[in-house]
C-alpha cells in the first residue's frame, strides 16, 4: 500500500480518518480536534464555539467516506470559525500517455462556463513535474464554485496521484492559494508502514 505523507503544519492540516469504530469514536475525534483548533487561537474558547466546530468536523467525518473517492483526506483548518476545507487524495495505476492522463485528472478540458480553466505546470521537489488547475462553474443554486486540482505521475510507485478540493467560496480559497501550494509542495509518497494502517 502507498501512503501520502506531509510535513506541513499538523495543527492546520488534519489527516482525517476514513473508517471509524462507531459514532462515539468519530465524535470523540471531532471534539478533541475542535478543542485543539480553538485553543490554538484563544486560551479560553467559548464552549458553544468549540461545540459548533466539533459538529462541523463530525459532519465531514461522517459524510465524506464512501461518498467521495479518496484514499486519504486532509482538512485545511486555519480558522476555527470556518468549516475546514477537505482535500481528497487518490492514487490510481499509471496507465496511458502521462500528459493526457494528468490533464484529464486536473479537469483541464472539462467545461468551465464561468471562465476558462486555468492550467499550470506544478513541480515539487518530492513529486516532480505535475499540473495544477483552477476550474469554475455555477451550482444548481446559482453559487460560484471552484475546484483546485493537482496531479502527478509517480513513476517509482507506478501510480498517478491526484489531490483536489471544491470550494463554494472561491474568494477565500484564492486568498489561501499560497498556503495550499505550500501544502502540495510538502507532499510525498511512501510505502505505508507495517502494522495497523491509519483509518
Amino acid at each position: 500500500m502507498i501512503f501520502l505523507e506531509t510535513d506541513s503544519d499538523p495543527l492546520e492540516w488534519l489527516l482525517m480518518p476514513l473508517r471509524w469504530n462507531g459514532a462515539d469514536e468519530r465524535q470523540e475525534w471531532a471534539a478533541k480536534n475542535a478543542d485543539m483548533l480553538w485553543r490554538l487561537r484563544e486560551k479560553r474558547p467559548k464552549r458553544r464555539e468549540v461545540r459548533a466546530l466539533a459538529k462541523r468536523l463530525d459532519m465531514l467525518a461522517e459524510g465524506i467516506p464512501g461518498r467521495i473517492p479518496a484514499h486519504q483526506v486532509f482538512l485545511y483548518a486555519p480558522d476555527p470559525r470556518r468549516t475546514p476545507l477537505a482535500f481528497f487524495a487518490l492514487t490510481a495505476p499509471a496507465e496511458g500517455d502521462r500528459d493526457t492522463v494528468l490533464r484529464e485528472v486536473v479537469q483541464a478540458d472539462r467545461e468551465s462556463p464561468v471562465r476558462p480553466t486555468e492550467v499550470d505546470a506544478f513541480t515539487t521537489e518530492r513529486l516532480g513535474e505535475g499540473l495544477r488547475s483552477l476550474r469554475y462553474w455555477g451550482s444548481r443554486e446559482g453559487a460560484l464554485m471552484m475546484s483546485l486540482n493537482f496531479a502527478w505521475r509517480a513513476q517509482q510507485f507506478g501510480v498517478d496521484l491526484s489531490v483536489r478540493t471544491v470550494a463554494d467560496d472561491p474568494g477565500w480559497l484564492a486568498a489561501h492559494l499560497d498556503e495550499v501550494d505550500a501544502f502540495a509542495r510538502s507532499l510525498w509518497l511512501a510505502d505505508a508502514p507495517e502494522g495497523p494502517q491509519p483509518a
